[in-house]
């Protein structure tokens, strides 16, 4: 997999959308084509598509007019359709309605002596899309600066600002999934990074906006000596908050911890969920390592452990995962931290980072 990086040159959305959809023009179409065929491929019609992505473009034009702009400059610049541009933002809600799909393990410490948070996320996905992907830094017109890693298309995914803020991302599955519009959850993340600094902003902002898919974003935090981890569970019936306090570790993958959301939880396949989060739990201790690549090799030591996910050969092309990033977030300065591939993979991977200023 590749990762390009893209600098905002100003903090006008529109202009900046033009400037993103005019560099990242193939990448966006060829986003676009994958997904298209994914939807087909899970059983999801271009009627249904098209109805989801209307319906997020009509919420996030209400919840969040900048990012909603950015849209319509990349759409101008990219040679994309408005409602192409939604197709990819969307994805996720458009997935929901028909076939889930699984990804990612995130894990976060909150050290007793005062320092910052620990975190760790793999990244899994289809293994034969999004082999092309992008850090985006950003002014944000609250005048926060921003690092987000996503696919092309996404507003926001795993990333920080130089607020003392970062957010690990995972979808999750619930009965509720499409059964209203709502903002999409790429957006919600990008209004957390934004416009928030302590967890309990990130959870005024998850909750104030209606949802039409469910996920999780993981949000930790570092002011005046002082750390906050917080897991945020998002659905459409609603929003649970699982905090950690100092010296603990929050562990998430695909399912629900919150017992009142887990009741709705909604699988149609086996799922390595509870394996991962298990494996996360059992090596809790090594989320304290302070070194970003040291924790992430630490972690990819760990014997045959489920968190680097590898392809199955037995299962179609829609249904095959694989981890295709180890990311780690340095709250305290600002920066993503990231080695291409899985935890088992990073101590042959260059270890990149990218701060947000």
């Amino acid at each position: 997999m590749i990762v390009h990086r893209w600098t905002a040159l100003g903090d006008d959305p529109l202009e900046e959308g033009r400037r993103f959809g005019a560099a990242w023009a193939p990448q966006l179409s060829g986003a676009l084509a994958s997904y298209l065929e994914l939807f087909q491929q899970s059983g999801v019609t271009s009627a249904v598509a098209t109805e989801v992505a209307e319906g997020c473009r009509d919420a996030t034009e209400q919840h969040a007019p900048a990012v909603a702009a950015e849209f319509r400059g990349m759409a101008e610049g990219s040679g994309l359709s408005v409602q192409d541009v939604y197709l990819l933002a969307s994805r996720t809600e458009v997935l929901a309605r028909m076939t889930p799909s699984m990804e990612c393990s995130t894990i976060v410490h909150i050290p007793a002596d005062g320092s910052a948070p620990r975190t760790l996320q793999t990244w899994d996905w289809h293994e034969t899309l999004s082999n092309e992907t992008v850090v985006r830094r950003f002014r944000a017109h609250s005048g926060a600066r921003v690092a987000t890693f996503c696919e092309f298309g996404q507003p926001a995914k795993i990333g920080v600002n130089d607020r003392g803020l970062g957010v690990h991302f995972n979808i999750l599955h619930h009965r509720s999934d499409g059964s209203r519009a709502g903002v999409p959850v790429h957006v919600v993340a990008r209004m957390i990074l934004e416009d928030a600094r302590t967890v309990e902003e990130a959870v005024s902002i998850a909750e104030s906006v209606p949802l039409a898919a469910s996920s999780v974003f993981t949000v930790a935090a570092f002011h005046d000596g002082v750390a906050q981890a917080a897991a945020i569970e998002v659905s459409p019936a609603g929003v649970a908050v699982i905090e950690a306090e100092p010296g603990q570790t929050i562990a998430h993958t695909n399912h629900f911890l919150d017992h009142g959301l887990a009741a709705g939880e909604f699988s149609p396949y086996e799922t390595t969920s509870v394996p991962r989060y298990e494996c996360l739990v059992d090596a809790a201790d090594l989320a304290r390592i302070p070194g970003h690549r040291e924790r992430a090799l630490a972690f990819g030591a760990l014997r045959d452990a489920p968190i680097s996910v590898r392809p199955r050969p037995d299962q179609p092309a829609h249904l095959r995962w694989e981890t295709k990033l180890t990311v780690a977030l340095d709250v305290a300065d600002g920066a993503v931290e990231f080695a291409v591939g899985a935890p088992a993979d990073t101590a042959d991977a260059d270890w990149v980072r990218v701060g947000a200023v």
